[in-house]
């Protein structure tokens, strides 16, 4: 955290329907809705600055669109973690609760504990970037097991290869075990995660994939989702010639994903397998009746997250 000038803290004591707000600039006190509306309002009429905090506490989710409206306009967001403020407020002497008093109290924790605090990042940015950490490492870890199979290896150099996939498998078990404890410690992810395994031919790395580099995944329509994963069909007519629906490019490594999951799906998830089935009883081809399955997939997969979310 950077050194403490002049700043101004907001907390904001969040509740399922409301919002009670404290600036520690103005002294002022605000209660909105928990709505998109109000707080976009709230935002719009903020004056923006480097050196203004804003101080949430976290309450089951209820605090998520909050976060998010406030993130999304580029604002230095501290997610306050319950048992701390409230400790603090002891150290203070505060018994007294209300929601103003909360959020004051939220404000001065901001104020006082700031060189300890860290500022929020989207628990699906930090899986992005250590999964593609992962992606990164896995190659450098193929490279290897490839160069092992070479018939001519000086035993210095098989030697050498062996050491360092002992050091990648070691890597890419730590960076697979981050992303567990960020999505242990994150209700939202947690209820993603276990929904996304429950599809058969999801395990663990491809829910990886989808959790970090498809955050959409339960906010847009089905066109929209199968389009950012590179499965929905655009045809291919030019005059009187009519081509093969292709799909667009989509997120390379979804697109991979989606095609292992719908590979053992078509396999061991009876629905899938009669999807698929019926597909290629019609005359499709095997591509496209896979590339169908991995739209139905991510579709269904939009859809159930999306009710877990409402």
């Amino acid at each position: 955290m950077t050194e403490l000038k002049n700043n101004t803290f907001i907390g904001i004591d969040v509740s399922k329907y409301k919002l009670d707000i404290f600036n520690s600039k103005t002294g002022e006190f605000v209660e909105i809705d928990n709505t998109k509306a109000a707080i976009r309002k709230y935002i719009r009429a903020l004056e923006m600055s480097e050196d203004l905090y804003i101080i949430i506490d976290l309450t089951g989710g209820y605090e998520a669109l909050c976060v998010n409206e406030f993130y999304v306009k580029g604002y230095n967001i501290i997610r306050a973690e319950g048992r701390k403020v409230k400790a603090f407020a002891r150290a203070l002497g505060i018994s007294a609760k209300t929601d103003k008093i909360d959020a004051n109290i939220l404000a001065q924790y901001g104020e006082k504990c700031f060189n300890t605090l860290r500022l929020y990042q989207p628990y699906n940015n930090q899986i992005k970037k250590l999964v593609m950490r992962l992606s990164d490492i896995k190659q450098l870890l193929q490279q290897e097991k490839n160069r092992l199979k070479a018939p001519d290896n000086m035993q210095i150099v098989t030697r050498s290869i062996k050491q360092l996939i002992t050091i990648y498998e070691k890597e890419i078990a730590k960076l697979e075990n981050e992303i567990e404890i960020i999505i242990e410690n994150d209700e939202e992810l947690r209820k993603k995660y276990k929904l996304l395994l429950e599809q058969k031919g999801i395990g663990k790395k491809v829910a990886y994939i989808l959790l970090g580099l498809l955050p959409e995944l339960g906010y847009l329509n089905r066109r929209e989702i199968a389009a950012l994963a590179g499965v929905a069909p655009f045809a291919r007519d030019s005059g009187t010639i009519n081509g093969y629906r292709r799909t667009g490019t989509g997120r390379v490594d979804v697109k991979k994903a989606l095609f292992i999951a719908a590979l053992v799906a078509i396999k061991y998830d009876e629905k899938m397998n009669l999807f698929y089935t019926n597909l290629t009883s019609r005359g499709k081809k095997k591509m496209v009746a896979v590339t169908a399955t991995m739209r139905k997939i991510i579709i269904t997969l939009n859809a159930k997250i999306k009710y877990l979310c409402a």
